[in-house]
């Protein structure tokens, strides 16, 4: 049966490295990202290329449904998300807080804590009745970026 590892966020840093390095461990990686068709095309060649397995999957995390389809999709089509790592964040920049309006931080919150609410909702209990699982949470968003 193959494993697989669930990626909410494959871009070109941390999401698509972690990724890559589960595909190399033997996982299949399920890349999913919002936008840059293109850019998650490239990060599945790079997981696939020293002989990992790979798929990519457009995903927008604040649309209803959007995870939880997700997870139940790659689940019948692949196979058991053994590992979820969830590399979501707004990275809105270094803004001070007076400039920063209602609906940036809807949305920040929305990417950042609703979204990973839906998928542990959405794949807990799976992991839960295979008595094993793993999610990871990772993202820049609180710290202060190299750039």
């Amino acid at each position: 049966m193959t494993q697989v590892c669930l990626v909410v966020g494959a871009g070109a840093g941390i999401g698509g490295s972690v990724g890559r390095r589960f595909a190399a461990a033997g996982y299949h990686a399920a890349l999913c990202r919002r936008s840059d068709a293109a850019g998650l095309d490239q990060r599945v060649s790079a997981t696939r290329s020293p002989g990992g397995s790979a798929t990519r999957a457009t995903l927008n995390a604040v649309e209803a449904g959007t995870i939880e389809d997700r997870v139940a999709q790659t689940e019948d089509q692949i196979g058991p998300i053994r590992v979820a790592v969830y590399n979501l964040g707004a990275q809105i920049g270094h803004r001070p807080l007076e400039t920063i309006s209602d609906k940036v931080f809807e949305r920040c919150w929305q990417l950042g804590t609703n979204g990973l609410f839906r998928l542990a909702k959405a794949l807990c209990p799976r992991m839960a009745a295979r008595g094993e699982g793993t999610i990871i949470v990772t993202s820049a968003t609180a710290a202060v970026r190299g750039n």
